[in-house]
């Protein structure tokens, strides 16, 4: 019997399949799992849903072609994805997958150095110090690291175009945009933002031979990572459903160029299960049983 309330329930880099495989098990049991275009239907046609959800994957990493791909097949499972065209193209990796094993300090000081006329706290978070730059800087400390350390680019991380394509005749996933470098969005200029989101629509629509109608924010934060101006941009591109990361349930009250997702990366079945229960209000109960210095 399927039992819990509808959501959207995005996963990243799929790193271990034997846990992709019992989660997607755990899902078909809780929900129907249902693909995009019956959300799609849903806020645009007055289709009726009830204990539903629809999985998404963001970044388009390596690991979705062999390891995602294999076990939605043997679900029997639909799902979307969201990609940058220009990483999948170039074999290029997006800053925070370039950034992984870097000796953080050392990154860190050349940041802070770098940002001292940009009026961040000392007591700001190390990870949230790139989240709060724009693109060009981040990029530009990435290079300064380099050259200090000796570190070369890294390989890459994402799917090949030719993967891509494979994925899109599975016949089960939906292919949407996620930018062309991940920025965080709110912290663009409006030409930058146009063409990050622009650019990933357009020439994604090229790679694929197919219209693009989907999309999903970097970071994802209503009012943080994005707001009215991507909207509009996105309504103008003909985008009919676009995905935050706000912690809720979805519902007809939604925004479709800003539907809620839960966000799923750890965890045996039984802590799956009760984040999914919890909803908007896991992070409220993580709070509640994390020390404060742990916090």
């Amino acid at each position: 019997m399927k039992f819990l309330p509808n959501t959207v329930i995005n996963f990243h880099a799929i790193h271990d399949p034997e846990w992709m495989d019992s989660v997607l098990s755990l899902l078909k049991k809780c929900y129907h799992v249902i693909p995009i275009h019956e959300l799609e239907r849903f806020y645009f046609g007055s289709h009726p849903l009830k204990n539903t959800c629809h999985l998404t994957f963001d970044d388009g990493d390596a690991t979705f072609y062999r390891n995602a791909i294999p076990l939605l097949k043997k679900h029997n499972v639909s799902a979307s994805i969201y990609v940058s065209p220009k990483a999948i193209r170039e074999g290029g990796n997006f800053w925070f997958q370039e950034i992984r094993g870097y000796d953080e300090h050392k990154l860190v000081a050349i940041a802070r150095k770098r940002t001292k006329n940009l009026n961040i706290s000392q007591d700001i978070a190390n990870e949230a110090i790139f989240k709060s730059l724009p693109l060009d800087m981040i990029w530009d400390i990435i290079e300064e690291y380099r050259q200090e350390t000796g570190t070369p680019p890294k390989p890459a991380t994402n799917m090949s175009t030719e993967h891509l394509r494979e994925v899109q005749n599975s016949g089960l996933v939906a292919i949407g945009a996620h930018t062309q470098n991940h920025p965080i969005l709110s912290n663009e200029n409006d030409q930058t933002a146009e063409q990050e989101i622009l650019g990933s629509i357009t020439e994604l629509a090229d790679l694929l031979s197919s219209e693009v109608r989907y999309f999903a924010y970097p970071n994802g934060r209503p009012g943080a990572d994005f707001g009215q101006r991507e909207m509009d941009i996105l309504s103008k591109a003909g985008i009919k459903i676009a995905f935050s990361t706000e912690k809720k349930r979805f519902s007809h009250k939604d925004n479709p160029l800003a539907v809620p997702r839960n966000g799923l990366t750890y965890g045996n079945n039984a802590f799956v299960l009760a984040k999914l229960m919890a909803g908007s209000k896991w992070d409220l109960l993580k709070k509640m049983k994390t020390p404060l210095k742990t916090r």
